[in-house]
């Protein structure tokens, strides 16, 4: 089918498709960096073969993304849908704990084909829009949108994504984001002690909690290693997620797998319960500075 693509000649409509993952903090909490980079790896080549028995041409492809040509805005709209529930299942497979969202960006335009390079301002566009999806979006451009038959387009809803352009207008694909299909995940506390049970509070979801040597922090450990303000607990998206923002860094291991996850200036996610440790390795002779569990809140009366 692609083979008149090898030309050097542009091929007025083809429809981009970029589908990325963008965050995927919790399968390293959850499986460990080592098994999490495989994961991903096989994670995006069965995403890539499953466009490509849609009829896509798949042209670029990392550990968290690939791009992929369609000659029909039917197809590219299927196979978005066809790789976001074959996600679900392979995730589950792993774990049924785990969910990583799928966003991903359609567009419609020329594009010039001199393999293995691919160019055009709808490979662009649907990479920008894919960049400007979350929560598991599929969003199109108006051009692709014109060439839908009518029983896709009654699937759509406005929606608008941003791009170096500024602010556009785009469509979205009904159901396509968690928002839109699931019920927002109730909110649940956090437990944070210490095991000399210096430390023993629980936390609603609110505004972010902050743990640190500083006297003004919400939970204050006195040990050198630990910065001033150490790490920012907050309630995100239905998940508690730790910020690190000290010198010497965090690990945070989960009591599900044992697997021990180190963050230094980067963001992480606390998932049913485990330890912290703040500014040191983590050692078998030496206890955790915290214990965390997080737990539904109390029910209203």
């Amino acid at each position: 089918m692609f083979e008149k693509w090898r030309g050097l000649r542009p091929v007025p409509v083809l429809v981009a498709l970029s589908a990325q993952i963008p965050a995927t903090h919790a399968l390293f909490v959850l499986i460990g960096e080592a098994k999490a980079l495989a994961f991903m790896d096989r994670t995006i080549n069965r995403l890539a073969h499953r466009a490509a028995s849609a009829s896509g041409l798949v042209v670029h492809l990392d550990s968290t993304s690939l791009l992929v040509l369609f000659e029909q805005a039917e197809q590219a709209v299927h196979a978005a849908s066809a790789m976001r529930a074959h996600l679900d299942q392979w995730c589950q497979s792993l774990n049924e704990h785990l969910r990583l969202d799928l966003d991903i960006g359609l567009s419609c335009g020329a594009v010039l084909c001199r393999p293995p390079s691919y160019e055009g301002d709808a490979l662009l566009r649907a990479v920008s829009l894919a960049t400007g999806a979350n929560e598991g979006q599929t969003l199109l451009d108006e051009a692709v949108v014109a060439c839908l038959p009518d029983d896709l387009i009654s699937q759509l809803q406005p929606a608008s994504a941003s791009d170096s352009g500024g602010q556009r207008s785009a469509w979205m694909v009904r159901g396509s984001s968690g928002s839109v299909t699931t019920p927002r995940a109730a909110p649940l506390w956090l437990n944070l002690r210490s095991p000399d049970q210096r430390v023993n509070l629980t936390f609603a979801p609110g505004r972010p909690i902050r743990i640190g040597r500083d006297q003004r922090a919400d939970v204050v450990l006195h040990t050198d290693v630990i910065s001033r303000q150490h790490v920012v607990i907050a309630w995100r998206h239905g998940r508690y997620t730790i910020f690190d923002t000290s010198r010497n860094g965090t690990w945070v291991q989960t009591d599900l797998t044992g697997a021990v996850i180190r963050i230094a200036q980067n963001v992480g996610l606390l998932d049913h319960a485990g330890s912290l440790r703040l500014g040191r390795e983590p050692q078998a002779s030496r206890s955790p500075d915290l214990l965390f569990s997080i737990t539904p809140g109390p029910e209203k009366q």
